[in-house]
């Protein structure tokens, strides 16, 4: 396959995901005109049973069960006569079709549910979630994000993640320096979204690339299908058209809170601390309070 059609196979693959698990998701919703609980019941415990069962014969066989999530299995080096019994095994007992989806390099998987990243031979980085790749992501994130990736497609060893690591903190806490001395162009800090109707057709809630645009009209016609491009500024209304904006008005406490957020998908895999790379105390969690 060439790498367009992987894509376009990718997004039809993820598009019949959402619509099946919608389809029995809503079984369980008692808005649906179709509720049935039942049906929502058994979906979810069959499928919970299934993997459980899957876990228990692969135990059985001698492969390591590293990780499971919903639908998937992460094993660590299986053989191929090993996934072959497992394989038919499954088909045999629960007439489910198991099939390898990705083999990785090296695997990190952090402590939170649902929450890890993986390389594979060829060098693709696979983290869960991947904000840092949508559009309205600010650009200098944006770029920040794919240059840790880059540094942790060329791990090959352990020595070479610790050093990853080092890496990685280092560019975090550089950029970091940057926003807070509000060095960084304003053109990179632009979330950009586009408008599917006019601002005035806005009334009882008003998101903030909405109030932007209102701000906008000022100095331009604003309509349908226009891109609009703001900041984050410390008055109200919290977000100005990067058009009419100056360095000294941008909010670089909220550019650090999205930056640690986006960013949040590789690090905390890593057990990488933003606060802590940034050397500052680390800001414990309600989950840490309660159960440390």
């Amino acid at each position: 396959l060439t790498e367009d059609q992987r894509q376009q196979y990718t997004v039809v693959s993820q598009a019949l995901k959402v619509i099946l698990n919608a389809s029995y998701g809503v079984m369980g919703a008692e808005i649906f005109p179709l509720y049935f609980l039942p049906a929502a019941e058994a979906t979810t415990a069959i499928g919970r049973y299934t993997i459980l069962e899957t876990i228990k014969k692969c135990e059985a066989i001698g492969i390591e069960v590293l990780y499971g999530d919903t639908d998937s299995l992460f094993i660590k080096k299986p053989t191929e006569e090993q996934i072959r019994i497992v394989i038919e095994q499954a088909k045999k007992d629960h007439g489910v079709d198991l099939e390898i989806d990705k083999v990785y390099r090296y695997c990190v998987l952090s402590n939170r549910k649902k929450n890890y990243l993986g390389v594979t031979k060829a060098g693709t980085v696979d983290v869960k979630g991947l904000t840092g790749k949508k559009s309205h992501t600010p650009p200098f994130i944006r770029k920040l994000f794919y240059e840790l990736i880059d540094v942790l497609s060329k791990v090959q060893t352990v020595t070479d993640f610790e050093q990853a690591k080092k890496e990685i903190t280092s560019k975090i806490a550089t950029c970091a320096k940057k926003v807070e001395a509000k060095e960084i162009p304003l053109q990179d800090l632009t979330f950009n979204v586009m408008i599917s109707k006019a601002p005035s057709e806005y009334v009882k809630t008003v998101p903030q690339h909405i109030r932007a645009a209102r701000l906008l009209e000022s100095i331009r016609e604003v309509k349908k299908g226009d891109k609009i491009s703001y900041v984050k500024i410390l008055n109200k209304p919290g977000v100005k058209p990067v058009e009419m904006a100056k360095k000294e008005e941008i909010d670089s406490k909220k550019y650090m809170e999205f930056m640690e957020a986006t960013l949040d998908q590789i690090t905390s895999s890593m057990d990488l601390d933003f606060q802590t790379m940034l050397g500052k105390p680390k800001q414990a969690g309600l989950d840490e309070f309660f159960w440390n």
